[in-house]
C-alpha cells in the first residue's frame, strides 16, 4: 500500500490545526445540522467560513442534468467555505451534511479580519491552501491514469478507518455519488464492489464495507 495516497498525508499538521480551531471556538458560533441538511446552497453569498467539529460534509456541484456531483469531502478537524471568502465570490458549490453534524460557523468579516491582520492565522490559511492544492493534483493523477477498480479502492481506503487489522468504511454516499467522485458510472462502482465481495476481498452490505486484507488489497484487485 506505499503507493496509495492518504487524505491524512495532506491534512493540516497540530500546529495549523491549533491556530485555526483556536480562532474558530474564539469568535465562532457553534452550530448544529441535521443529516442531509445545507450549510449554504449555490449562489449563496459567502456569509462564513465552517469548521467541522464532528460529521462529515460534501462538496458539491449541480452537473448540467441537475445532478449533485460530488467535488470534495471535508471532515472532522477540516474548515470549508473560506475560498469564496478570500476572493469575495458567491458560492459556486453546496455544503451538505452526510450525518448529524457539529459545525462552527465563523463570520465572514471576523475572517477576513483575522486573514489580513493576524500572520499566524493568515499562514495557517497559506498551509491549508497548499495541502489542498497538492491533493487535488494527485487526485486528478489518479482519475486519469489509474484504472476504475484502483480508483474505488482508492476511495474507500480514503473513506475507511483501521480496526483489527481491517480497513471498516461507513458507505455515506450513495453508488452514484462516488461514481461522480471517482469518474465512472454508477453501474461500475455495483459491479465492482460484488466482484471483489465474491473474490472475498470484502464483506460488503448496502451501508458497509471492510476491506478483509488491507496490505494486499490494491496487489489482489
Amino acid at each position: 500500500m506505499d503507493s496509495i495516497i492518504n487524505q491524512n498525508d495532506f491534512q493540516e499538521n497540530d500546529s495549523v490545526k491549533e491556530v485555526i480551531l483556536r480562532a474558530f471556538h474564539q469568535y465562532g458560533v457553534p452550530r448544529v445540522y441535521n443529516k442531509n441538511e445545507f450549510i449554504f446552497q449555490e449562489n449563496d453569498p459567502p456569509q462564513a467560513a465552517f469548521y467541522v467539529e464532528t460529521g462529515l460534509i460534501k462538496i458539491s456541484q449541480s452537473s448540467q442534468e441537475g445532478q449533485g456531483i460530488t467535488l470534495f469531502l471535508r471532515y472532522a478537524g477540516e474548515i470549508f467555505g473560506n475560498a469564496e471568502l478570500l476572493t469575495n465570490l458567491q458560492r459556486k458549490r453546496y455544503a451538505k451534511c452526510l450525518v448529524d453534524s457539529q459545525i462552527i460557523a465563523l463570520d465572514s468579516r471576523k475572517f477576513l479580519e483575522l486573514a489580513k491582520g493576524d500572520s499566524e492565522f493568515a499562514y495557517a490559511l497559506a498551509v491549508i491552501g497548499a495541502r489542498r492544492l497538492l491533493q487535488t493534483q494527485n487526485i486528478v493523477e489518479i482519475l486519469i491514469s489509474r484504472p476504475v477498480a484502483w480508483r474505488l479502492a482508492w476511495f474507500l481506503v480514503q473513506m475507511g478507518k483501521q480496526q483489527d487489522g481491517r480497513v471498516e468504511v461507513q458507505l455515506q454516499l450513495s453508488h452514484e455519488e462516488i461514481s461522480y467522485v471517482i469518474g465512472c458510472s454508477r453501474q461500475a462502482v455495483t459491479e465492482t464492489l460484488s466482484k471483489w465481495k465474491e473474490k472475498a476481498l470484502i464483506d460488503y452490505t448496502k451501508k458497509k464495507v471492510v476491506i478483509m486484507n488491507p496490505s494486499r488489497f490494491f496487489t489482489d484487485i
